[in-house]
């Protein structure tokens, strides 16, 4: 899919990184560290969806939530483009100085069953953000309320409910307002559709591309699916321990791989056709230890065509191709297979 973008970047993030300490002992002692985040980057043009991918426990969702300050970087630089047109860090601020700025990036999380407080109604639910922002007038709340709820194909005297009345995909919408509650720039969409059916996950979807359309938003969608992704996105990302390892236009991407691990998770993507046969690429051991990662580039192990320059050398991220950016040794010189065109 190509939707216009004025080509402005929104979000540049930059060698952000996020370690979580390992301590033992009686005095808590620090012996090490967990790099669930090793040293990213990207960024997103306004109006654009970026996709990050890759297996669970790879650092997906650390990031965004390192991007939206719900953790705190352990070095590098979140560059966000505000309504004023100026660009702060958002790494660097205080909790104070974040305030005002939390208006402008929400989050959609991905359990829309514990994403929802049970004693709170819709309207105390989709209305708490306004709150939160200094809306007192409690009818100009109700109003926004029921706004937002048609907006996201919801009847606006549901705001009385509460969760418990609703199935997942339309808890996932009453989020989805929540999210859009005070009309945010970026939206960080973690994982959004996985709780939910099959069927239901398509029509997630589209109600994001229309929203998308109607308000201008600009999504870093987190998502292990490669079918969901394809569907929704300009870019991927694709992620491997803690790093990105390969970032390009998402058609690019599916038909024309440049690392190794993209083409294995390209070779897991489910045929339409039962006759066409499953080349599956099977990985051999296991995902490197973000505690002790391997030396050289982290997917050596478990790569086929890795030679002793991988083993011993950290991969820099170039761009190949205009707009496909790769970390791998090979990249030029080797042939991958993506996803047969139809």
């Amino acid at each position: 899919m190509n939707k216009a973008t004025n080509g402005q970047v929104l979000l540049d993030v930059k060698g952000l990184r996020k370690y979580f300490p390992i301590r033992r002992g009686v005095l808590q002692k620090v012996v090490g560290n967990v790099r669930a985040v090793d040293d990213v980057t990207f960024y997103i043009n306004q109006g654009e969806t970026l996709s990050l991918v890759g297996e669970s426990g790879c650092g997906k969702t650390t990031t965004s939530r390192c991007i939206l300050r719900a953790l705190d970087p352990t070095t590098g630089t979140v560059l966000f483009r505000t309504e004023k047109g100026e660009s702060v860090d958002v790494a660097q601020l205080s909790q104070r100085q974040l305030q005002p700025l939390r208006r402008q990036m929400q989050m959609i999380f991905q359990d829309p069953f514990s994403s929802l407080n049970p004693r709170m109604t819709l309207l105390d639910i989709v209305g708490e953000p306004l709150l939160v922002h200094g809306e007192k007038d409690a009818n100009k709340r109700t109003e926004r309320v029921a706004e937002l709820l048609r907006l996201v194909g919801l009847r606006p005297e549901y705001m009385r409910r509460y969760p418990h009345a609703f199935s997942g995909g339309q808890r996932q919408r009453i989020g989805i307002a929540r999210a859009l509650a005070l009309n945010p720039r970026l939206v960080v969409a973690d994982e959004p559709v996985s709780a939910l059916d099959v069927s239901v996950q398509a029509q997630i979807l589209n109600l994001m591309l229309e929203l998308q359309e109607k308000l201008g938003l600009t999504y870093l969608f987190v998502a292990h699916d490669l079918s969901v992704v394809k569907h929704i996105s300009e870019r991927v990302a694709v992620m491997y321990v803690g790093r990105i390892v390969e970032m390009a236009p998402t058609t690019e991407l599916f038909y024309s791989p440049r690392h190794p691990y993209t083409e294995a998770l390209m070779s897991s993507v489910p045929k339409p056709d039962p006759r066409m046969r499953s080349d599956r690429i099977v990985l051999q051991g296991e995902v490197a230890d973000p505690a002790n990662p391997p030396s050289g580039c982290y997917f050596h192990p478990r790569c086929r065509y890795a030679t002793d320059i991988c083993r011993a050398q950290t991969p820099v991220q170039e761009e190949i191709t205009p707009r496909h950016f790769v970390s791998c040794h090979r990249a030029k010189e080797i042939t991958l297979r993506g996803v047969v065109k139809k």
